[in-house]
């Protein structure tokens, strides 16, 4: 049997010798391959995520189990019927992130993971609320306009709920939920039961998503920004003084704590908060309230014209359609109408760690009593500078010098309207709790610069 390559060599030297023939023979004849081609289908091929062809890394293949959403995405919208459900403590929470998401070719479920986790922080600060339900809402709501807002900013396919506004949006993510009643499979079952199955996230704010904006006590959290006290209060009469006396200690918020993107809907109101705060400066001056009320109406306004250009849901005050309606709105949604959230009554007769903390950071003493300074600054002095497991002996120790001094070098310079002083030193311990209850004082809620990355 004649070899290939012999085959090829006499077909092009017959081709030579028939040159002067036809030039043109060597090149128009079709040489077929001596070899056959293998012809195989390529089964490597890229699978659809939402349409989008993703491209896996060479060698491995996409893990087919991963479904185009997570199995509890979007959460079900919280309603009187299932708040109780939500609140339960033994219900389990999966907190996501890089240890059960994918962290390349899947971005969609790592944005629907930080929803649900955003959703499940707020939950946990709302079960401890009186108005449960419509805390939770809130938190719903936000965590979805923010999961929208970054969706937005991707240029691949959106959450189609996301195409969606106002009451059309929330309804799509409602008829969505997989588990709209958040009804758990796994059983109800003791702490500390050698049966119970493993819960991913206890109800607790740790860990949290190092996007949320509630990771207020999470010192590993990116974010350390307060709960904003939004929308302020309609300025009058009966709170003025509130407003002016105690702006140092209401909060304000730089550039460098506010987040550098998505969450548009906390930037705009920090910054509302901020304007408002500009505006009335110069009305304290004289405690004018024409002048902050003035003030108010311009801050709203100029929030509702911001909060109107963009895509995702606008803030329902902002809808009215007539500026009174929507003044109207924004003062019966006012968490602090008297601007008193800085206002706390103490119990200085029973000082805790929670009391030494307050004590200890920027405050001031309102009560109208002339002796209480006395305890305050000794407190203050004596005890903030220690180290935490040493504060509480230390302030016990101040209140017992208190009462001596008040009893023996100071006593013609108060009224001892409960004869404390004439009793015995163990009775008169219990005689001076009536003196430190409910001590008023203005507690700052400023917060040192954090940056927010």
């Amino acid at each position: 049997m004649t070899s290939p390559v012999l085959w090829i060599l006499s077909g092009l030297l017959c081709g030579l010798a028939s040159a002067d023939k036809d030039d043109s023979y060597m090149y128009q004849r079709e040489i077929e391959p001596p070899f056959p081609i293998e012809q195989r289908e390529v089964i490597d091929l890229p699978f659809l995520i939402r349409g989008e062809p993703v491209l896996s890394p060479r060698g491995r293949r996409p893990a087919p189990t991963i479904s185009n959403n997570l199995k509890d995405f979007p959460p079900g919208k919280p309603s009187r019927a299932n708040i109780g459900n939500i609140c339960r403590k033994t219900r389990p929470i999966i907190s996501y992130g890089v240890e059960n998401l994918p962290q390349t070719g899947f971005s969609h479920l790592s944005r629907q993971g930080n929803a649900i986790n955003s959703a499940e922080e707020g939950y946990a600060r709302c079960c401890g609320q009186s108005d449960k339900l419509r805390c939770a809402l809130k938190a719903w709501e936000n965590a979805l306009d923010d999961f929208c807002t970054e969706e937005f900013t991707i240029k691949t396919r959106h959450f189609h709920c996301c195409k969606k506004a106002g009451v059309e949006r929330e309804t799509c993510f409602t008829d969505e939920a997989p588990n709209p009643n958040y009804i758990s499979s796994a059983p109800l079952l003791e702490i500390g039961s050698a049966d119970i199955p493993s819960v991913p996230m206890p109800r607790s704010l740790k860990p949290c998503s190092p996007r949320s904006l509630t990771c207020l006590n999470n010192p590993e959290g990116k974010y350390k920004i307060s709960d904003l006290a939004f929308p302020p209060g309609e300025p009058k009469a009966s709170n003025i003084q509130n407003i002016c006396k105690l702006r140092k200690y209401r909060p304000l918020y730089s550039d460098n704590e506010l987040p550098k993107s998505s969450f548009g809907h906390y930037v705009r109101r920090a910054k509302a908060i901020n304007h408002m705060e500009n505006a009335i400066r110069k009305c304290c001056k004289n405690e004018d309230v024409a002048c902050a009320h003035s003030g108010w109406q311009k801050t709203l306004s100029k929030f509702c014209e911001k909060e109107l250009e963009v895509k995702t849901k606008h803030y329902e005050c902002c809808t009215k359609n007539d500026q009174a309606s929507m003044f109207r709105c924004f003062a019966s949604q006012a968490p602090f109408p008297e601007y008193d959230k800085e206002l706390e009554s103490l119990n200085l007769s029973n000082i805790t760690d929670s009391i030494l903390e307050k004590i200890c950071s920027e405050c001031k003493l309102l009560t109208k009593q002339k002796q209480l300074p006395l305890l305050v600054s000794g407190i203050k002095d004596s005890c903030c500078v220690l180290p935490q497991d040493k504060r509480l002996t230390c302030a016990q120790e101040q209140k017992e010098t208190f009462m001596k001094t008040l009893c023996g070098p100071k006593m013609d310079s108060w009224k001892d309207n409960q004869n404390c002083c004439s009793k015995d030193e163990l009775e008169r311990g219990e005689c001076f709790n009536a003196y430190l209850q409910n001590v008023t004082m203005a507690i700052s809620h400023r917060i040192q610069s954090v940056k927010v990355e």
